[in-house]
């Protein structure tokens, strides 16, 4: 025996349980962004991280595409999601404000998943309740440290998500996914610099906390590829 599933049955399951009935719920929670919203994170990421126009991102972990709008949303960026499910991609696919983006399909935390882009490909890294739900977080930072260019950065965006945060078809994953329930920045910032990474620092987002559809607190996470 031993302590969790596979990483091939956790994939599966992912995928089984993102149906197209899932995506639109999950896209109607999660995905629903405010104009408001919107602007909240970029005013919260403006405090950690000077993007420039012309700068290749990759939101990471897109799901329909909530974060992908922020970034989106920001002058000058080419902007690639990538996303394991195909309904999810689907959806990003189908917003209008998306349709500039280019979406990969896939996973990010094993090493076959390397060859979905080149080495030193991306200016900045960036996910959005993406790390709570990695099977292998080192590995997807260490991954992530190739595809960055020398210099570029990590915005790692999570919450402080609570056993309870997990329920009905996704309490089994609680006890799978290494981050799932974490109620600090320090472990994400740990295995960041174990893969390489210089870490910046933390900060909680004031005005996405501020928001009224902000029901876990949120923080991001800034490292540095420094080699």
């Amino acid at each position: 025996m031993t302590w969790r599933i596979s990483q091939r049955q956790s994939r599966q399951r992912y995928l089984e349980k993102f149906d197209a009935t899932e995506v639109a719920a999950y896209d109607a929670l999660v995905g629903a962004l405010t104009t408001e919203d919107l602007a909240a994170y970029r005013d919260d990421l403006a405090e950690v991280f000077t993007f420039q126009p012309g700068q290749a991102v990759l939101d990471a972990g897109a799901g329909t595409g909530a974060f992908t709008r922020v970034l989106a949303g920001i002058a000058g960026l080419r902007v690639t999601a990538l996303e394991p499910a195909p309904a999810m991609v689907a959806c990003l696919q189908s917003k209008p404000e998306l349709q500039g983006v280019t979406t990969c399909t896939g996973f990010c935390d094993h090493q076959d998943d390397l060859a979905h882009f080149p080495p030193a490909q991306f200016d900045a890294i960036c996910s959005r309740q993406l790390g709570n739900g990695l099977y292998d977080p080192l590995t997807a930072f260490r991954l992530w440290h190739h595809w960055l260019k020398p210099g570029g950065a990590v915005l790692l965006v999570d919450g402080a998500y609570a056993r309870e945060a997990w329920t009905g078809r996704w309490a089994e994953e609680v006890d799978v996914l290494p981050l799932a329930a974490t109620q600090t920045p320090a472990t994400a910032a740990y295995l960041l610099e174990l893969a390489g990474f210089r870490v910046e620092g933390f900060r909680w987002l004031a005005r996405v906390n501020e928001r009224p559809g902000t029901r876990t607190r949120r923080y991001v996470v800034v490292a540095r590829r420094t080699t």
